[in-house]
C-alpha cells in the first residue's frame, strides 16, 4: 500500500490568492505570571516581523506586570521581579506594540493565550481589540509532525 501523496504547498494565505511573499507576518510571544490573561500579568514581550521571508523588525521588552512573579514562574521563564521593577507598565507599551504589530498577520505558538493577555490588556485600557488575522504554529506543526 503506498502512503498518501504529500499536501501540496500553500503558496497563498486567502481567497484571493495573496502571495505569502507578499504577505507581512508578526510572530509574537509572550512570558506571563501565569495562565489567566484576567488575573496574571504580562512580563515580557518579543516580536519578530517578516516579509518575504526576510525580518524587517523586532520588538522586544520586559514589562512590569504590576504583581509578584511566582516562583515557578521564575524557574520557567528566568524572569525575576527584580528584571520588570524599572520596565514599563503594559498601558505603556500598548502604543508601541500595537504600531509594530499594524496590519500584519500574528503568528505564534498556542497564539490564543498571547492573544487573550494582549486583548485583555487593551480591553482594560479601553483600547480597540486587535482584530488582524492570526495562525497558530500549534495547528501547523500537529499537521506537520503527525504521530
Amino acid at each position: 500500500m503506498r502512503s498518501p501523496a504529500p499536501d501540496p504547498l500553500q503558496l497563498s494565505l486567502d481567497d484571493l490568492g495573496t502571495p505569502l511573499s507578499q504577505v507581512t507576518f508578526c510572530v509574537i510571544d509572550l512570558e506571563t505570571t501565569g495562565g489567566s490573561a484576567a488575573s496574571c500579568g504580562i512580563t515580557e514581550i518579543g516580536a519578530v516581523k517578516l516579509r518575504g521571508g526576510e525580518c524587517i523588525g523586532t520588538f522586544q521588552t520586559l514589562v512590569n506586570p504590576g504583581c509578584a512573579i511566582p516562583p515557578e514562574i521564575t524557574v520557567l521563564t528566568g524572569i525575576t521581579h527584580s528584571m520588570v521593577m524599572p520596565a514599563p507598565r503594559i498601558e505603556a507599551v500598548l502604543p508601541s506594540l500595537l504600531e509594530f504589530i499594524g496590519d500584519a498577520v500574528i503568528v505564534g505558538h498556542n497564539i490564543r493565550f498571547d492573544l487573550s493577555f494582549v486583548q485583555a490588556a487593551l480591553e482594560r485600557d479601553q483600547r480597540p481589540k486587535l482584530t488582524n488575522r492570526a495562525v497558530d504554529t500549534v495547528a501547523l506543526a500537529r499537521r506537520l509532525v503527525r504521530n
